[in-house]
């Protein structure tokens, strides 16, 4: 990336995409890395350094795909070249073109229901499970608190319905993003308490879905309130993600 301050956050990292693109059935994905250097090939160069590591037969490409120096590939320059190109039109949901920007605006709001519904998955944050200040495990409420990748989309600060993944299977969770107000909080975390399960998963890579916004990032007087509000945020997570 050229700009990467200036870059929209990451719907799905690269690792991401990579498992989805491997759970449709695609047995080989090569990753290009985007710099000045690549961004400065005319068409014809880069369609040569393709060339020159793998057989192509056939492009397939979104409607508004472009490439070399100054954006002057495209589906028509390809035709013209003697390539075979399958055009993907707009995808279309209740007749409304999806655009990313659409899904970042909606996760970022907390509507993660409805941003699922448009990318056909749940949303999902993933990474390594860091030691933490063990506040919940003193509230009875052990958390993991995930890292959170470089660039990667967040959503907005409160509680949620989810499930959690890990190497022991899958888990309703319910699910935190925040400053931990209460206790004067002031790093961003995402955490998760698994419902049902008893075991360590520090240093283990845990993968947490949002379902279904709760409530904001509350400050608490006490403790105690603070207690309540979780015991009743993992009654309306069993009753939403179980349903």
């Amino acid at each position: 990336m050229l700009d990467p301050v200036n870059c929209p956050s990451s719907i799905t990292t690269l690792q991401e995409k990579l498992a989805l693109v491997a759970e449709a059935g695609i047995d080989h994905a090569i990753v290009l890395r985007f710099d000045r250097e690549l961004a400065a090939l005319s068409p014809q160069d880069f369609v040569d350094r393709l060339s020159a590591v793998m057989g192509l037969r056939r492009w397939v490409i979104g409607f508004d795909f472009a490439f070399g120096r100054g954006r002057t590939g495209s589906a028509a320059w390809l035709r013209d070249h003697g390539h075979e190109v399958e055009v993907v039109p707009p995808f279309e949901v209740d007749g409304h073109e999806l655009h990313s920007s659409e899904i970042r605006r909606l996760v970022t709001a907390g509507e993660v229901d409805k941003a699922n519904r448009l990318l056909g998955r749940e949303f999902s944050m993933a990474g390594p499970v860091e030691a933490g200040d063990k506040v919940g495990r003193r509230l009875g409420f052990p958390t993991a608190n995930i890292g959170i990748e470089p660039n990667k989309l967040v959503p907005a600060l409160g509680a949620y319905a989810g499930r959690a993944r890990a190497d022991e299977g899958n888990f309703v969770a319910a699910l935190s993003v925040g400053y931990r107000p209460t206790f004067g909080g002031t790093q961003l975390r995402v955490e998760a308490f698994l419902l049902d399960f008893e075991g360590d998963l520090y240093q283990r890579r845990l993968e947490l879905h949002f379902v279904r916004y709760l409530h904001p990032d509350i400050k608490f007087p006490t403790p105690d309130d603070l207690v309540q509000q979780l015991k009743r945020d993992v009654a309306d997570t069993r009753r939403i993600v179980d349903r």
